[in-house]
């Protein structure tokens, strides 16, 4: 299921409405050591800068075959190896990986449907204890030059009612990420219960 309010705009025009690598830095990845997960990796304007500091292999997914193929080439071009290019819909089919066996997930500018649920849902499930879903989104809160209808993106409340009893929490690290974004990281809880702490 294509998630409405998602079509790509050119390359270059994409990539410069993000400070990608305040970004990167917010992840933290020197601490990651198990697989990363990209769900929506578009042309791998994140995959890319992700694996290159990541000390873990990362896998990417996105339902676009074009973005694909666009992300593998510009994976290629820039010398990153630890990188895999999965074809899926997640929202229908999840990830297909193994469960607690990644270490963050990456959910970018894809949470602003109804069935955001499920995308953590299935984010709770691959992670390990102590796994971060790390999100971003537009802001609702200023003018974009992109980015869905205003009163279809989450913000923090809305993240918050759709992860009751899913294992995870907000660790406290939410804010905004200039120029047009705000993010915010949940952890999976450590023990085998589903309710928030």
């Amino acid at each position: 299921m294509k998630v409405f309010d998602s079509g790509m705009p050119d390359e270059e025009y994409w990539n410069s409405l993000f400070d990608i690598s305040l970004i990167v830095d917010w992840l933290d990845l020197e601490v990651v050591r198990d697989p990363i997960v990209e769900i929506g990796c578009g042309y791998g304007t994140f995959t890319i800068p992700v694996a290159r500091e990541a000390k873990a292999e990362v896998q990417a997914f996105d339902i676009d075959q074009a973005m694909i193929e666009t992300a593998r080439r510009n994976a290629a071009r820039a010398d990153i190896h630890n990188a895999y290019f999965n074809l899926r819909d997640v929202v229908e089919d999840g990830t297909g990986l193994e469960p607690e066996s990644s270490g963050m997930v990456l959910l970018f500018n894809i949470l602003h449907f109804e069935g955001r649920r499920d995308l953590l849902d299935e984010a709770s499930r691959i992670l390990k204890p102590r796994g971060v879903v790390a999100i971003i989104h537009w802001r609702k809160d200023i003018p974009t030059p992109r980015g869905p209808r205003v009163e279809s993106r989450p913000d923090k409340e809305m993240i918050m009612d759709s992860i009751r009893n899913l294992g995870l929490s907000c660790d406290g690290n939410s804010r905004i990420i200039e120029p047009y974004h705000w993010g915010m990281q949940l952890i999976k809880s450590s023990n085998n219960s589903k309710e928030i702490k």
